[in-house]
């Protein structure tokens, strides 16, 4: 293990200490996010890479303060403390990451103290591994395990991003986070009763789950950029028939994969006689950034779209409440009401160093999507086409993730003899055990009823 600390002066020079948002207060949470490279990294360089990249990011080596009272921010104290980054020589292929971003079981960073950190004793924000593969020719991963209290998925590829330069020692195309907080106009709550606000986000006010693990089943589907345009079209065409023209939205690919999975997910559920389906609500992770927020905007930037779909077992209705939920919550005041009531609940779990239930409740489903993000672009010099972005997901059911498909990996330490076309889309989640065999066939139905051609690809 080596201690890698960030050269000084930082970007927040003589700064001591730096507010949070109360919406930065997801104590519990780590994120694991890594890379594949199909090459070496060469230590002593990627050691001063990451000195130079820690100095844009300081408050990665800081330590976690408990606010004293509700009328004080909880704040990170910047020690300018080193993080941990341990090299290792893996002896055995079964570290080779499997041929999706999902990882299970993750190999590729160590883990943090969460414990430690939600009760503000001193822990660790992040920590990175290196690891040589036994491959020929050789084969690298990269990871980091970082507390979500200091960035989310976003900031994460703007930290991916400028290490990926620094080590390259190229021009930084990449800026510099900016770590101002853009305001919120707190006068927006009028407009909105406080108590049906609140009811969108339950999984900020079910706390202190008593389970430990869950009975479920991985589900990874692939979908070709063909199959993807196809759903698309077909279903916005069958929208543009059932709705009227005022009524009328532009759906995205998104949504169209949401639907048809959890339109599937509500037959497969009634079928068994669950009573977790049908899949009535969708919970949509959301970026606030370009939206009331700036895309500089730092840290955490994250709120919910919450989708009721009148017709669960119908894929275009479904479709098109997701997509209406989308425009709802993007309004700016009500973005912003949103904002403060999710900001008010975090700030109330962690004074109460309460753990929150992110499980998805019965009938409803939860994506929070990286369908947007080019993950790859950290990609070490070794360029996009040779680096496969690794990371984790809830095992908790109906609780998804959508990416970009990885480029393929090597078989057998050879190339592959045929290219996979770009712009092709991973979704996983889990289903209770019971519950898988039912879900496939379920949407292989869907599938062949809408038309679209091509064999859905399943990871086994």
């Amino acid at each position: 293990m080596v201690l890698v600390s960030p050269l000084l002066p930082t970007i927040l020079g003589d700064v001591e200490y730096y507010d949070l948002a109360d919406s930065d207060l997801m104590l519990q949470f780590p994120v694991e996010t890594g890379f594949l490279f199909e090459g070496e990294i060469d230590e002593k360089r990627f050691i001063h890479a990451l000195e130079r990249t820690l100095s844009f990011f300081p408050l990665f080596c800081g330590q976690l303060r408990a606010a004293p009272d509700i009328s004080h921010p909880w704040r990170l104290q910047l020690l300018n403390r080193p993080i941990e980054v341990e090299f290792i020589d893996a002896s055995d292929l079964d570290m080779l990451p499997t041929d999706s971003v999902i990882q299970d079981p993750w190999h590729y960073s160590p883990p943090l103290d969460v414990d430690a950190l939600r009760t503000c004793e001193d822990a660790a924000l992040l920590k990175v591994r290196v690891m040589d593969l036994p491959t020929n020719p050789r084969t690298t991963t990269i990871g980091a395990t970082s507390a979500h209290l200091v960035g989310d998925g976003s900031f994460m590829i703007k930290f991916w991003r400028i290490l990926s330069q620094e080590y390259q020692s190229t021009s930084s195309l990449e800026p510099a986070p900016i770590y101002s907080r853009h305001p919120i106009d707190n006068n927006c709550l009028e407009m909105y009763d406080g108590a049906e606000l609140e009811k969108e986000f339950p999984q900020l006010i079910a706390r202190n789950p008593s389970f430990h693990s869950y009975n479920t089943q991985r589900i990874t589907l692939f979908f070709s950029p063909s199959q993807l345009y196809q759903l698309r079209e077909t279903l916005s065409k069958q929208l543009r028939i059932a709705d009227t023209p005022d009524n009328l939205v532009t759906l995205s690919t998104q949504d169209c994969v949401t639907a048809l999975v959890t339109a599937s997910c509500s037959q497969a559920l009634a079928e068994s006689g669950s009573t977790e389906g049908p899949v009535k609500f969708i919970s949509n992770v959301l970026n606030l950034r370009g939206g009331i927020f700036p895309l500089e905007e730092p840290l955490n930037a994250l709120s919910w779209a919450n989708a009721v779909t009148p017709a669960p077992f119908d894929v275009v209705q479904t479709a098109g409440a997701i997509r209406r939920s989308f425009l709802t919550a993007r309004d700016s005041s009500y973005q912003s009401a949103c904002l403060l009531t999710i900001r008010r609940l975090w700030r109330d779990g962690a004074d109460k160093r309460d753990k929150m239930n992110f499980t998805p409740q019965p009938n409803s489903f939860l994506l929070n999507s990286s369908w947007k993000f080019d993950y790859t672009s950290a990609h070490f010099g070794f360029g996009q086409s040779k680096t496969h972005f690794l990371h984790t997901v809830s095992k908790a059911p109906r609780y998804a993730k959508m990416f970009r498909r990885n480029p393929l990996l090597r078989q057998d330490s050879q190339y592959l003899d045929r290219e996979r076309e770009l712009g092709g889309a991973e979704f996983t989640f889990y289903l209770a055990q019971d519950d898988r065999s039912a879900f496939l066939r379920c949407l292989r139905e869907q599938y062949k009823e809408l038309g679209i051609e091509g064999e859905l690809e399943v990871m086994e």
